[in-house]
């Protein structure tokens, strides 16, 4: 009986020791959240907003249609605001402030307009899961020469 006492307390701090040591949940990284297809929740151009998702007098509809899926390792397709589809390539800078969409060509093996085939976004929020804000780095043709904003979400 006695034994069994003073093995107690070691039986004790070796359990809290082994549950201690439990799995750890691992974050995912950035890329991995991007890793999805994105629609757009808010368009802004040059600052105005144009389209909110579910809005009833949005002043470009289009924007409903617009969709950046992002699959691994690296290949994009964007659909843009007037319904053209582009696929290529992308990549997110190591600081995780900028996704750059490149090779971007159509079926007709044409470039997204006033661009040579790439657009840069600056990301202007947090990257979750569910949601990411980004940033056209130059003003864009379609918009009237306009930097556009674009707050996206998934699904």
């Amino acid at each position: 009986m006695r034994k069994l006492i003073l093995s107690l307390p070691i039986l004790f701090a070796f359990m809290l020791v082994i549950s201690g040591c439990g799995s750890k949940t691992v974050e995912p990284t950035a890329a991995e959240n991007l890793t999805k297809t994105w629609n757009v929740s808010i368009a802004k151009e040059g600052g105005t907003q144009v389209y909110q998702k579910g809005g009833a007098s949005n002043a470009i509809p289009g924007y409903s249609g617009y969709k950046l899926s992002l699959t691994a390792p690296s290949a994009v397709t964007l659909t843009t605001v007037d319904g053209s589809t582009f696929t290529g390539t992308w990549a997110l800078s190591a600081d995780n402030k900028t996704l750059t969409l490149s090779t971007l060509k159509n079926s007709a093996n044409t470039v997204p307009t006033g661009t040579s085939g790439t657009i840069v976004y600056n990301i202007t929020s947090a990257i979750t899961a569910t949601a990411v804000t980004i940033e056209t780095s130059l003003p864009d043709q379609k918009a009237g020469g306009k930097i556009v904003n674009l707050a996206l979400v998934n699904p």
